[in-house]
């Protein structure tokens, strides 16, 4: 997934904008069932996050007990639909959490620790095991994170993960030297000050720009996962693969987030239903990024893409690098949001990756196995009586 984050929300035009939004949808479709509950999801039906919602709601409608439909952009943008979620345009949502980088600084410092999911000890289920430990850090150790969503009026519900990040080159780049002097196009701030530490030029570029930039020598690479190369179009552009450089993923989403007013007004027996669904829903993603990422293989390599692993002295370089940037971390959450103990939570957060990569590996393509280990490491833990109730 491809997300143009934006900086901080303009509540007053995001609720006009919405109020338009919902009139126009509404003389357009009608007025939604009483017993209605509708799902914001503005992305595509093919991206992971997507099949896994469409699992969900099926599953939950199944149960006789909701009416859930889900409702794309045209109803509500993705930058808006926190907005959407905060003032009960919609009921339940895919909220992304960065386009609010103050309003949710707790859950998004965890977010931006990614890079240790790819760093240190290895794992094969780097999806899962980002995804686990976003959902244990916020649901059981940061209540300040519970405290923001409902400042918010909204209920954390479950978590998800994109695939690796990885460094798609017009020509062969595969090790520490042959970055230097390159020019690369960063998605996020970490990855632009990994860039810089390997002695790359970051050039600042909108997605819709790599495309001609690669092609006419004015990018030599694009930070982004070998399993988008065919959504995004550069199988024409890209000749070499890095894996897992800049590394990390982009965690820092709530893949079902509840309205709180929604929540409260649900019987015990439905929001139970909710919360033992959500097992399922994250492992069908875990699945789908799974799939992406052997389609985006197998279309490399069908393209005669070289494909690249780390040699021992980039990944040593870059392992030196997620841990000397925890302390840039700690400064920016610290100054800029007002987080405290900025320190003592990177160190949990870093604790729970690692047992995470330590519960997941091996398991990433076997979903029975994932929803066994979601439900009994997370949902079974949360109680459907008293969470989001007080």
């Amino acid at each position: 997934m491809n997300l143009n984050v934006q900086q901080p929300n303009r509540r007053r035009r995001l609720g006009q904008s919405i109020l338009g939004i919902v009139s126009a949808t509404a003389i357009l479709t009608g007025a939604a069932h009483a017993d209605e509950i509708r799902f914001a999801n503005p992305q595509s039906d093919l991206n992971a996050v997507s099949i896994g919602i469409a699992s969900y709601i099926e599953a939950l409608n199944a149960t006789g007990e909701f009416d859930i439909r889900r409702y794309g952009a045209a109803l509500l943008p993705q930058g808006e639909v926190a907005a959407g979620l905060r003032d009960g345009v919609v009921g339940m949502g895919f909220l992304v959490t960065a386009y609010l980088p103050a309003e949710f600084s707790e859950m998004n410092l965890h977010a931006t620790l990614s890079m240790l999911v790819t760093s240190g000890t290895p794992t094969d289920s780097i999806v899962a095991a980002a995804s686990g430990a976003m959902m244990e850090y916020v649901f059981f150790n940061c209540p300040e994170c519970l405290t923001q969503f409902a400042s918010q009026n909204m209920v954390f519900l479950s978590s998800g993960s994109t695939n690796t990040y990885d460094l798609l080159c017009a020509d062969k780049v595969s090790t520490l030297s042959e970055m230097s002097g390159r020019r690369f196009r960063s998605g996020a701030a970490n990855f632009t000050r990994w860039a810089e530490s390997t002695g790359a030029t970051v050039v600042p570029m909108d997605s819709t720009e790599v495309f001609p930039a690669m092609s006419q020598g004015v990018l030599d690479c694009n930070m982004l996962s070998v399993a988008d190369i065919v959504s995004n179009g550069l199988v024409d552009v890209v000749d070499s693969v890095l894996l897992g450089a800049p590394g990390g993923v982009f965690s820092g989403f709530a893949t079902n987030t509840v309205n709180l007013d929604t929540w409260r007004g649900l019987t015990e027996n439905q929001r139970t239903a909710m919360i033992e669904a959500s097992s399922g829903l994250v492992a069908d993603i875990v699945i789908a990024q799974n799939s992406n990422l052997e389609a985006g293989m197998e279309a490399a390599r069908a393209a005669g893409i070289e494909i690249h692993e780390m040699d021992e002295g980039t990944r040593t370089a870059y392992d030196q690098f997620v841990q000397g940037d925890l302390a840039v971390v700690s400064k920016q959450f610290t100054d800029l949001y007002g987080v405290t103990a900025v320190d003592g939570k990177i160190q949990l957060s870093a604790e729970l990756i690692e047992r995470w990569k330590g519960l997941t590996n091996g398991i990433g393509t076997d979903r029975d196995a994932l929803v066994a280990l979601f439900t009994r490491e997370i949902f079974s833990r949360i109680e459907p009586a008293t969470y989001g109730m007080n």
